[in-house]
């Protein structure tokens, strides 16, 4: 436990040591007086520092107050939480301050820790609060709570750690993908949510009704309007219990920061946001993350709290230094999954991905529906309304559209290979995401 002299122990310091020129001045006008004045300022400092000492003694048979960190179970990434330190001061002497310090995660700077702060003596417990913002996945780490208490009389701090050691869960932030959520259903009422018939794919019976003006007068069940005696109509809807599976990039090109995160944060939105819409729909959702440093595979889950296991198996996880293998995601999946499915690729497509790409989407689509979401940058989608006022802004317009040009044949060989695309940037891959697969599921291909 480490001490440190306090401030009013340094004033007495100074007092003492001013009052040396006590006896240096009596030995230049009064030297009859220098022997008792140096015996006097002598006996002043061993007062003070049997006083000192005494009070130090106090201090360290001073007992540590007990302390407690309230949190959050689980932390949402890039959002303020708050952070409560809650304090026994039944033991706190009126008039007097402590120094608080939260071994809080190193990754926000602007806690406004330590803090000093008068405990309340009227009550057991005094609460200190802070917002703590965390910028990563993961699992984060608090440490110890820490304390500088004053000696009784405020000439010495002591430092006192007090065992608060906890780990804790960062998951992705939930609310941009609820709001973009909220857009898919909206959009969904655009695109029209009565169930169009087709060729007897992806529609399973609902119920029977009473005839509504509107309704088809094909889906009139005539042997249930007769027994009925008023007419009848049949209702479907989507065929559920179906499988989603998203297949995430996890290498290094996904490592590229995008506004206040990554490509691969904007990418795993998209696949949690997918998720979320299919097990809404009364459909499976699996993942897997491909490329990274050690794969992961999520089986399906299936209802609306399905997606907390989700959740729980991707917030810890980030891109590694590692090239993205489409190829072999592919037969990886292929070799696990063996029933159809929609299989969702989600990355940032290049140019020379197209053999590997293409390869994968080949092969998966054998057996299953395939889509490949295409993540593009801002700034590329800026690009192309660009003023050209310099040399160098047609330079970089023209080797824009060079790569524009690469990206648009490698989309249109892989709708050739029978897979949906889906290139939105990153603030809408998650929407646009959501809607293709509503589309998809209102056209009975799933």
């Amino acid at each position: 436990m480490r001490i440190r002299p306090g401030q009013r122990l340094i004033q007495v310091l100074l007092v003492w040591a001013a009052l040396a020129v006590l006896p240096l001045a009596a030995r230049v006008w009064l030297p009859e007086l220098a022997a008792p004045a140096l015996l006097a300022w002598a006996a002043l400092g061993l007062v003070g520092a049997a006083w000192a000492l005494d009070d130090l003694r106090r201090l360290r048979a001073r007992p540590t107050p007990a302390a407690e960190r309230r949190l959050p179970a689980a932390l949402a990434v890039g959002i303020a939480h708050t952070v409560t330190l809650v304090l026994d001061s039944r033991q706190a002497v009126a008039g007097e301050h402590w120094l608080v310090a939260d071994h809080h995660p190193p990754d926000d700077p602007l806690t406004g820790l330590p803090r000093t702060l008068a405990p309340s003596t009227g009550h057991d417990h005094t609460e200190v609060r802070y917002r703590y913002r965390p910028t990563r996945r993961g699992t984060v780490r608090f440490g110890d709570i820490e304390l500088w208490l004053p000696s009784p009389r405020g000439l010495w701090q002591q430092r006192r750690r007090i065992a608060a050691e906890r780990r804790v869960p960062v998951y992705p932030d939930f609310s941009p993908i609820a709001r973009a959520a909220l857009a898919v259903d909206k959009s969904r009422g655009r695109f029209g949510a009565r169930v169009q018939p087709r060729r007897g794919e992806g529609l399973e019976f609902h119920e029977l009704r009473d005839y509504q003006a509107g309704d088809s007068p094909r889906r009139i069940d005539w042997k249930a309007s007769a027994r009925r005696q008023r007419l009848i109509t049949r209702h479907y809807q989507d065929e559920q219990n179906q499988s989603v599976w998203v297949l995430l990039d996890g290498g290094r090109r996904m490592a590229l920061p995008i506004g206040d995160l990554t490509a691969f944060d904007h990418g795993l939105n998209a696949a949690l946001l997918l998720a979320w819409s299919a097990l809404r729909q009364g459909d499976r959702a699996g993942a897997m993350l491909f490329s990274a440093e050690t794969p992961r595979w999520l089986d399906p889950v299936h209802g609306p709290n399905g997606i907390q296991s989700l959740l729980k198996g991707f917030y810890d996880v980030h891109p590694a230094d590692r090239a993205s293998d489409f190829s072999q995601a592919a037969r990886h999946f292929h070799g696990r999954w063996r029933r159809r499915a929609l299989v969702v690729i989600i990355s940032r497509v290049q140019a020379e991905d197209s053999d590997d790409l293409l390869a994968a989407v080949r092969m998966l689509s054998r057996r299953h529906l395939v889509m490949v979401a295409d993540m593009e940058l801002p700034e590329q989608a800026a690009l192309r309304h660009a003023r050209v006022a310099s040399v160098d802004d047609a330079l970089r317009v023209t080797a824009d559209a060079h790569e524009q040009h690469l990206r648009r044949a490698l989309h249109a060989r892989l709708r050739h290979a029978g897979a949906q695309l889906v290139a939105a940037t990153p603030d809408t891959l998650a929407e646009r995401l959501g809607q293709a697969y509503q589309q998809l599921k209102q056209a009975g291909r799933l």
